[in-house]
């Protein structure tokens, strides 16, 4: 495998013989300037913080020296055999297990190169600098380009994924309960996409797909796929539902002619709550203020999600008339332990009671943070200590709400 990459490599980058030798004479120079080089490599690298904590043990950092003292001695070798390539390869294995980041790569390329010629120049070496330049850019080849390759790899892998998704019908409405704080009752169901993988079964959420999807052209279709899907399933049902909508669904013409035809034909439009970001809100008031009040008068309700993360201007938010604040996880997550936070979070359930909205509490993930939210007078709740997600489909078999989930009663 190593000899068909080297060989590959080695013709595109046109290295022969002659430049090998060049290198070859060029050894003794750089093995006296090495230290130099180094110091003024580690000058350099520790301005990144990710490399600074890597390499903060004086053992790491005496391998790591050592290590690249190595790499740059194998330069002027003239040895870039199988063996050679391998070495380059486990390299780049290294940068991709402790995550590290690509300009790290990049940068230090950046200096050893300009470092290397500029010695050169100052010796009127002008010949040698080509050969140089092929190594150092069949190295960058294979150690410093894994992160385009890895993401190259993932988006092949999730563009397969998605495609065949859609394909096999795959694409799938999974649903939360949001309970009532008081009765304990759900309030209503919010639809989350799911993407089940046809050969394994496997079931992955759309928030690590998102933007494979956006960059493939398959967000619109999978929009309207969910959208479908999810009014198909609770048309026949009692429940209350809502359905997450961003800016790019708004402005998307054929989306929105798609979604007002199928509301038009939904039996009880009142039951639907359209949930919007708070971030795009301030996309554009205007575009996105026609549409809210467009599909009020339809009977829809109005969610503002993950409330407290973005910067809306209170007065275009009442402008809004939004009948839910979900409340940022990040917020709920953190009352028990930040009074800042709790007092934010009793900042905007006075928000809420001004606008005459209903506040809701997502990520409620524990036994306290649900003890500290019912206490505070948050209306409804929302989280994993609660009812994790499960298939939408599975509420056409229940014959009543899923009250157990209640961790009230326990």
């Amino acid at each position: 495998m190593y000899q068909v990459e080297k060989d590959r490599i080695m013709h595109y980058y046109r290295f022969e013989k002659e430049d090998s030798d060049c290198l070859v004479r060029l050894r003794p120079l750089f093995e006296a300037k090495q230290k130099e080089i180094l110091d003024g490599f580690y000058g350099l690298i520790f301005s990144f913080p990710q490399a600074k904590a890597f390499l903060k043990d004086e053992k790491i950092l005496c391998r790591h020296r050592e290590s690249l003292g190595q790499w740059l001695t194998a330069l002027f070798s003239g040895q870039y055999n199988e063996e050679y390539f391998f070495w380059l390869r486990s390299i780049r294995e290294i940068h991709i297990r402790i995550g590290l980041p690509s300009r790290y790569a990049l940068a230090a390329f950046s200096f050893i190169r300009e470092t290397i010629i500029g010695l050169l120049l100052q010796r009127g070496y002008q010949r040698e600098i080509i050969s140089v330049n092929k190594i150092l850019d069949i190295n960058l080849d294979i150690i410093g380009s894994y992160k385009i390759r890895e993401t190259e790899v993932h988006m092949l892998s999730d563009a397969v994924l998605l495609r065949r998704a859609i394909q096999s019908g795959g694409i799938l409405p999974y649903v939360q309960p949001v309970f009532d704080a008081g009765s304990g009752k759900v309030a209503f169901y919010e639809c989350l996409m799911r993407i089940q993988d046809p050969d394994s079964g496997e079931i992955h959420s759309i928030a690590s797909l998102i933007g494979t999807a956006k960059r493939l052209h398959l967000y619109d279709q999978l929009a309207e796929i969910m959208v479908g899907k999810s009014m198909d399933i609770f048309r026949d049902l009692p429940d209350s539902f809502s359905l997450n909508l961003s800016y790019r669904d708004i402005v998307n013409e054929t989306f929105i002619k798609f979604f007002k035809s199928r509301l038009k034909d939904f039996p009880n439009p009142k039951r639907i709550i359209l949930e919007i970001l708070e971030t795009d809100l301030i996309e554009d008031f205007e575009v996105v203020n026609r549409f809210i009040r467009e599909v009020k008068e339809l009977g829809c309700s109005i969610a503002v999600d993950d409330f407290g993360a973005g910067y809306s201007n209170i007065r275009n938010l009442l402008s809004f008339n939004p009948d839910y604040l979900k409340i940022d996880g990040v917020l709920i997550e953190a009352i028990p332990n930040d009074q800042k936070m709790a007092n934010l979070v009793g900042n905007i359930l006075q928000i809420a009671g001004t606008m005459g909205a209903k506040v809701v509490a997502e990520y409620v993930s524990s036994k306290e943070i649900y003890e500290n939210v019912v206490e505070m007078g948050i209306d409804y709740l929302q989280g994993f200590y609660l009812a994790k997600p499960f298939p939408a489909a599975h509420l056409i078999l229940k014959d009543k709400d899923p009250e157990g989930s209640d961790k009230r009663r326990e």
